[in-house]
């Protein structure tokens, strides 16, 4: 099949959903603007993620890879009134990118934007002992093992743990890659594959975003 009518199938269940408003529309041209990767995720998969959000009934979020705030604004949308999400974001003048996003949006009393590693970030939430109730990582796939670890340590039953671009075009099925990125993904579904903690479902995709997949996982 052509891959264009995979784009195609996108726009029309974008079109036919409702799912880009004004505010979604100018992040996306932001991230253009400001010269930064195309990254994010699809409508599609955004909504996807909402829908996730709201089934665990998420209070506590936190997303690894901010980026624009594309994703970002899909999850704090879906939260409840009480509800809060941290994104982290490695690199500066993406996050400020995103900050004003998110003002755009009308969440600055949702979302909190902090800059720096991840992983050091993630030690410093943890005086919050607060279970986290979705992690969503788009960010270094070499580190999506640990930050699956923290996950799990913050956990409760129901957690959803969302990993995106595990599939990376077909690529995952090469063992003797020497991609870090196929690497990281490869080691990250292999442990999941052995982990009795959580259930998980990879979800390949097709779309605007090519071929890749979501690995979602639940805590038992």
């Amino acid at each position: 099949m052509d891959a264009a009518v995979f784009s195609q199938v996108d726009d029309y269940l974008v079109d036919l959903f409702s799912l880009q408003d004004d505010v979604l529309l100018r992040t996306e041209r932001s991230i253009v603007e400001h010269g930064m990767p195309e990254h994010s995720v699809s409508a599609n998969q955004g909504q996807f993620l909402f829908m996730l959000a709201r089934l665990c009934q998420a209070q506590r979020i936190v997303e690894i890879g901010t980026l624009g705030g594309y994703s970002t604004i899909w999850l704090g949308r879906a939260l409840r009134e009480q509800g809060r999400l941290t994104t982290i974001e490695i690199e500066p003048s993406f996050a400020a990118v995103a900050q004003e996003n998110i003002a755009n949006a009308a969440l600055l009393d949702k979302i909190n934007v902090k800059v720096g590693d991840a992983l050091t970030v993630l030690a410093e939430l943890e005086e919050d002992p607060t279970p986290v109730d979705l992690l969503f990582m788009d960010a270094d796939k070499p580190n999506y093992v640990a930050y699956f670890n923290w996950a799990l340590k913050m956990s409760r039953k129901g957690t959803i743990i969302v990993a995106d671009n595990v599939i990376r075009g077909g690529k995952v099925l090469d063992a003797s890659s020497k991609d870090e990125k196929v690497m990281g993904v490869r080691a990250y579904n292999k442990m999941l594959s052995e982990n009795t903690q959580v259930v998980t479902s990879v979800l390949p995709n097709v779309g605007k975003k090519e071929y890749d997949g979501m690995a979602i996982s639940v805590v038992k």
